[in-house]
């Protein structure tokens, strides 16, 4: 759950989706989270029921993930609740399983624990400290409230603790801890003859019966992408830019200062008393006295303050803007003085002592620096009502219209042309994917429609009109000739350097040494590796991921073959396997081994135990 918490989503498809996904809250509110129902269940597991709105929840969720990983290429398909319906209840009975077993033994997550947990998580930090306003943004633009955010980061938690629970009381025993040095430290000795695939492929000289056989078996290959050429109308928002008065720039170059001067920020620290009575407010005066006495701020809040997030930091909270805190709280902090400590100041959350450490005031950039960009965005500011009242002219035009003349003529356009554009260009006016399926819509093209009016950003909208198209063809044989004589050139130069290593293979099992092989066998390199190790980079990882594999050597090694990252042919010959010894092990290599072993047997234990715990489980399906 929480890797679907991400500063933004992207994309027009991704923003309705979303919007769709958060009209239950609209309509229930977080409170029907905590209330009861008289729904029918669609599931009961153990006799706890999993309500319709926890599936629909996990149904949204689901849908968050797809279109984090998808965007606007996501099959709408696969956003069909009775696609993702059996998949997400499912995964909720499995976590009602999970929670039940942690209940049953009494694991549970204190508020403490949750909301330093949420205070930790740098998607929720600004400046390397928690930021509340960015909690609250990030959320929301996911769908989350807070409350239901911190109702499933509690879940996380607890079926967490629940697997580390499971998985710190597994152990190894003494067979298993000899066989992870055993075989984690095992080595072993071996040559490898290399047929060079590329040297074959050289002087490999395909016929030409083998060319055009080629060309006519694989035809499909050979087709040029579908292409078009489009007429184009565009509206953009520089086409309405005007010249801007230079009294009016540095009036909004003066808005820029005067806007700076109100967000100076100050860096508070606090100590906190919960609650407001008299002896907390005594106590909280003689922590100030102690301070001003010469007690260190940040001592006496590691020691007084019952804001378990900010004491371990000396009472630091950050900066505020003046509407980060309470509001009490900012005005005694803007009354300070750096250095100086308030005197105990009242809120809901209860007294505190404030100290300001810090004020920073942002640099404002000169008005030279300043001033094109300013330029640009008053342009921009009064040419944007003019653009949007154009593009609804365009739209009502372009509906009916039998091509882009009249709109054009009507809107003082130019309708542009195109060359020939490619199925497979993804750049200029084909770079938006609307803009891209519109382009080579078929029934756009067989009924001679405009398309829609695009809105390919903010400020920059088009809208096409088709002019020609070129269907798919094979390519003439003289176009791809060079390609099919390298692939068979390749491919013979595979098949004679697999025969050739089927050939050493042979040889070596009839008793000859891989150097004699390798000096006799044209295009062969050899080399020996000894006491190699799983970890040795020097070998390639096919290569040694093939050696460890192989079973251990009989009388004269054992063979076999495998090829490379460069697709060459290998020949190994396995001659000895040296298994690890616990007395020649390096004491941090056997703990890297034994903690590799404790690894996989806590997750066996952990995988048989919830297997245990699905196969004991009552569930019924509604």
């Amino acid at each position: 759950m929480l890797q679907n918490i991400r500063d933004n989503i992207q994309g027009v498809a991704a923003k309705i989706i979303i919007g769709l996904m958060i009209v239950p809250f609209a309509l229930y509110g977080i409170d029907f989270l905590f209330s009861g129902s008289t729904e029918t269940p669609v599931a009961v597991v153990n006799g706890e029921k999993v309500s319709q709105y926890e599936l629909d929840q996990a149904l949204a969720m689901q849908k968050r993930q797809l279109l984090a990983m998808m965007g606007d290429n996501i099959d709408p398909g696969l956003l069909d609740d009775a696609v993702l319906r059996r998949p997400a209840l499912d995964s909720l009975i499995r976590q009602k399983v999970l929670l039940q077993a942690a209940e049953e033994a009494g694991i549970a997550v204190p508020d403490r624990v949750l909301n330093q947990t949420i205070m930790q998580m740098p998607q929720f930090q600004e400046g390397g400290r928690f930021s509340t306003e960015r909690f609250r943004q990030i959320l929301a633009a996911q769908g989350f409230t807070p409350q239901l955010f911190r109702s499933l980061l509690r879940t996380d938690l607890l079926i967490d603790q629940l697997n580390q629970g499971v998985a710190g009381s597994t152990f190894i025993t003494d067979f298993q801890e000899s066989a992870a040095i055993r075989l984690g430290d095992q080595k072993r000795s071996f040559y490898y003859l290399t047929v060079d695939t590329k040297r074959f492929a050289e002087q490999a000289t395909p016929s030409t019966e083998a060319i055009e056989a080629y060309y006519q078996q694989n035809q499909s290959r050979f087709k040029s992408p579908e292409a078009v050429r489009l007429a184009y109308l565009e509206l953009k928002i520089e086409d309405f830019y005007k010249p801007v008065a230079e009294e009016d720039i540095r009036a909004a170059y003066q808005q820029e200062i005067d806007s700076a001067k109100q967000l100076t920020e100050r860096r508070a620290a606090h100590i906190l008393l919960e609650g407001s009575d008299k002896e907390a407010r005594q106590k909280l005066e003689a922590a100030r006295e102690r301070i001003l006495a010469g007690e260190n701020f940040a001592d006496v809040a590691k020691e007084l303050s019952d804001d378990f997030g900010s004491a371990e930091q000396g009472g630091d909270l950050g900066f505020s803007a003046g509407d980060t805190f309470p509001e009490a709280f900012e005005e005694a902090l803007a009354e300070l003085e750096v250095s100086e400590v308030s005197e105990p100041v009242e809120t809901d959350a209860g007294l505190h002592l404030v100290k300001l450490l810090e004020v920073r005031e942002p640099e404002v950039a000169s008005f030279e620096s300043r001033r094109a960009e300013l330029e640009r965005q008053l342009q921009e500011r009064a040419a944007k009502p003019r653009l949007v009242s154009e593009v609804e002219a365009l739209r009502d035009l372009v509906f009916n219209a039998d091509g882009l003349e009249e709109p054009a003529k009507t809107l003082e356009l130019e309708v542009q042309e195109s060359d020939w554009l490619t199925a497979d260009q993804n750049d200029g006016l084909l770079a938006h994917s609307a803009v891209k399926a519109a382009a080579f819509s078929a029934e756009l093209r067989e009924q001679g429609y405009n398309s829609e009016v695009f809105e390919v950003s903010p400020s920059h909208y088009v809208v096409l009109h088709p002019l020609a198209y070129r269907p798919p063809e094979v390519q003439p044989l003289a176009e791809v000739r060079d390609a099919i004589v390298a692939t068979l050139k390749e491919q013979e130069g595979r098949e004679r350097a697999d025969q050739v290593a089927r050939e050493l293979m042979a040889a070596l099992r009839a008793g000859q040494s891989a150097e004699e092989l390798a000096k006799k066998t044209e295009g062969v390199d050899w080399q020996v590796a000894v006491r190699s190790s799983r970890q040795d980079s020097s070998i390639s990882e096919s290569v040694r991921r093939k050696v460890f594999q192989m079973a251990r050597p009989q009388e004269g090694g054992n063979v076999a073959m495998t090829r490379d990252a460069g697709g060459n042919s290998v020949v190994i010959q396995l001659t000895n396997v040296y298994d690890g010894e616990r007395s020649l092990v390096a004491e941090n290599r056997r703990r890297e081994l034994l903690a590799g072993a404790q690894r996989v047997q806590a997750n066996q234990s952990y995988n048989a135990y919830f297997a245990s715990l699905m196969r004991r489980a009552e569930v019924k399906y509604n």
